[in-house]
């Protein structure tokens, strides 16, 4: 009788129940649910790269937008000031984002915001610089300069945020992805500039000699410009979030982040950072 109860107990257990544990040996069915929702908080470690080669261009240009050596001798491109810089910070911040699942794919849209304060200044002087230019000139006359310049440039970036779609491989509770967005960051710029030159006519040699041009003195002049802005770029990156519990991951990532040009200085950002989300 024991015999006969246990078999029909059997045969009435729910063939579904049979199916999806086949289904999971089989990795047909995923074993840990990401869709939906989502938002934590990180932490992690930044470090920039930037280069203050042309920072003080657009003060140069401003200075001699007048003067014919800018169009002819590119001034306001030579760089005056020192390359790279490499500021580093500590970041911490948060996320928020959704996932939709499609059986082991994962694609989702997030929304990320880190807190940095990335500080670096760079200044450069070219002494002497000597060049001769015969623009509008009467023929044969050449004026022969001696120019000198010298800038300063000061950068702070202190607020990074971005928006990025995701891709991501589900694998039981370990989600490997990577990313590609738009990023936005708060940043202050200062820089300065001071020109100066004098230059002489070298006319020709002709017969009967050529009478030399008045010689000619500018500056010192100085300008600077300061201001606080927006400056976009394009973040990528990769990542790997694990299930903890039903509701709670882990999360390590890599990101990298190239922004515009602001005033002539050229910036990325390389990010490495870990935190902790909640999945509602």
């Amino acid at each position: 009788m024991r015999s006969v109860v246990c078999a029909l107990a059997l045969l009435t257990l729910p063939t579904s129940a049979f199916a999806g544990d086949f289904d999971i040996l089989r990795g047909t069915v995923t074993t840990y649910r990401w869709a939906g929702f989502y938002a934590g908080g990180d932490f992690g470690y930044s470090a920039a790269n930037v280069n203050f080669g042309q920072a003080a261009g657009p003060d140069i240009a401003n200075i001699l937008r007048n003067n014919a050596i800018e169009q002819d001798e590119q001034i306001s491109q030579w760089p005056l000031l020192g390359g790279n810089s490499n500021p580093q910070s500590m970041n911490f911040g948060g996320f928020a984002g959704y996932n939709t699942e499609w059986e082991n794919v994962v694609l989702g849209l997030e929304v990320d915001y880190s807190r940095i304060s990335l500080t670096a200044s760079s200044s450069g002087a070219l002494p002497n610089q000597g060049f001769t230019d015969s623009t509008n000139l009467p023929t044969g006359h050449h004026y022969v300069y001696n120019l000198s310049a010298s800038g300063q440039s000061s950068f702070n970036m202190t607020d990074v945020a971005s928006l990025r779609a995701r891709f991501g491989w589900e694998a039981g509770n370990f989600l490997p992805y990577a990313f590609a967005g738009f990023a936005l960051s708060r940043a202050s710029v200062s820089n300065s500039a001071t020109i100066s030159y004098t230059a002489t006519d070298n006319p020709d040699s002709e017969t009967p000699p050529l009478q030399p041009l008045s010689p000619l003195a500018f500056g010192p002049t100085t300008q600077t410009t300061a201001q606080t802005s927006f400056v976009y770029g394009v973040d990528a990156g990769v990542g790997l979030d694990v299930g903890v519990t039903s509701h709670l991951f882990v999360r390590g990532e890599l990101e990298y982040i190239y922004f515009a040009p602001v005033d002539g200085i050229r910036l990325s950002i390389s990010s490495a950072r870990a935190g902790v989300g909640y999945k509602f």
